[in-house]
């Protein structure tokens, strides 16, 4: 490691704040600023500024205290990150850290390394193929995510490791319900770190600190409506009211009719203004066929079972084998790693969200 090298990460290590160990003091370090799940869930609009202000300001409570997906995701955690630490030189983290321009842009990785240069590491748990560029992985806004962490230590390459369960919750002596994952080894995948996102994250990041400060201090800015926009809008939800009844008429008269007609023969019926058409459903018995695995082993050649038995260790064998070797190759490749190009991405599709203001909603109440 060189001493430039040295010398970054020892200043990395010098931002570094509470621990997640001591609960307390971890959440409170984090009230103060803005961290890379937060910036995530803003960039992704799964939270409004608001909202966040009412959590930071103890306005809001969060309900939410952890369920079996968290969970299982704790559980995993620590074990996943011991197979990363086998491969690269990437240790577990806890705390939370704070960038150099900024003390209250905030980010906890899962892990920090030196590879060639300061490196951090995420870790994630689903049932779902959520490796990058998966639909599931940009639907939960992962990139960002990482990529603020990266720019608030200052890191170019994030490991993003994935891993896969089978979604079989089964009581396994935990206090939650668990599943088994998938495979022997997780994904590990390089994500490079991506300026121009990072700079809209940076503006929103700023934003919501000024309305933090603003509703901590009782000074809300006052907004500036654009009429013509607000007429839109309440066009909008006039269609979405009227919509609405449409939906509730429609579903409780295809009941109604559903009711009147089901009397085990097929009805039809025209008029000037109307046709009806009704066929009962029609119910037959089919045999079910099950495998008597007692007679089936009981009447199979000698060794056939103990030869399937056999040829599965050997496949279990070989993909953790062929996984180990995927990571020494992955580890080597490493260092190899240039820009060939680049390439136009959408990495957040445009959004629109039209909801009637408080007052209205008050009002219709």
């Amino acid at each position: 490691m060189s001493a430039a090298v040295k010398d970054r990460l020892a200043d990395v290590v010098a931002r570094a704040g509470a621990s997640d160990t001591d609960r307390e003091a971890w959440l409170a370090e984090r009230m103060g600023g803005v961290t890379a799940t937060e910036i995530r869930d803003l960039f992704m609009r799964k939270i409004t500024v608001k909202q966040l202000i009412g959590l930071k300001l103890g306005r809001r409570v969060d309900t939410f205290s952890g369920n079996q997906y968290t969970a299982w995701g704790k559980t995993r955690e620590p074990e996943i990150a011991a197979v990363v630490a086998s491969v690269y030189p990437i240790a577990a983290e806890s705390r939370v850290f704070h960038a150099v321009d900024n003390p209250r842009f905030l980010a906890s990785p899962d892990g920090l390394g030196v590879i060639g240069d300061v490196v951090v590491s995420e870790i994630k748990t689903s049932k779902h193929d959520v490796t990058v560029g998966s639909p599931a992985f940009e639907a939960a806004g992962y990139r960002a995510q990482m990529t603020w962490a990266m720019r608030v230590l200052g890191a170019k390459r994030c490991l993003y490791v994935s891993e896969r369960h089978d979604s079989d919750w089964q009581d396994r002596g935990g206090q939650y319900f668990e599943p088994a994952p998938l495979g022997l080894v997780p994904v590990m995948e390089w994500v490079e770190y991506d300026e121009a996102l990072a700079k809209q994250l940076e503006t929103i990041a700023v934003g919501f600190l000024v309305a933090l400060d603003a509703a901590r201090a009782g000074d809300a800015p006052e907004a500036v409506i654009d009429e013509e926009l607000d007429t839109l809008a309440l066009n909008y939800l006039r269609g979405l009211d009227a919509e609405k009844e449409g939906k509730a008429l429609k579903e409780s008269s295809y009941k109604a009719i559903v009711a009147l007609v089901d009397a085990g023969e097929p009805v039809v019926q025209e008029s000037s203004l109307a046709r009806v058409s009704w066929s009962p459903e029609v119910v037959e018995e089919k045999p079910v066929v099950e495998l008597d695995q007692v007679a089936a082993k009981a009447a199979a050649p000698a060794g056939l079972y103990e030869r399937l038995e056999q040829a599965q260790h050997d496949v279990e064998q070989a993909q953790a084998a062929l996984g180990r070797e995927q990571g020494l190759v992955s580890a080597h490749e490493a260092s190899f790693r240039v820009e060939a190009r680049t390439e136009r991405v959408v990495v957040k599709k445009s959004a629109l969200r039209v909801t009637a203001a408080k007052g209205t909603k008050e009002t219709k109440a």
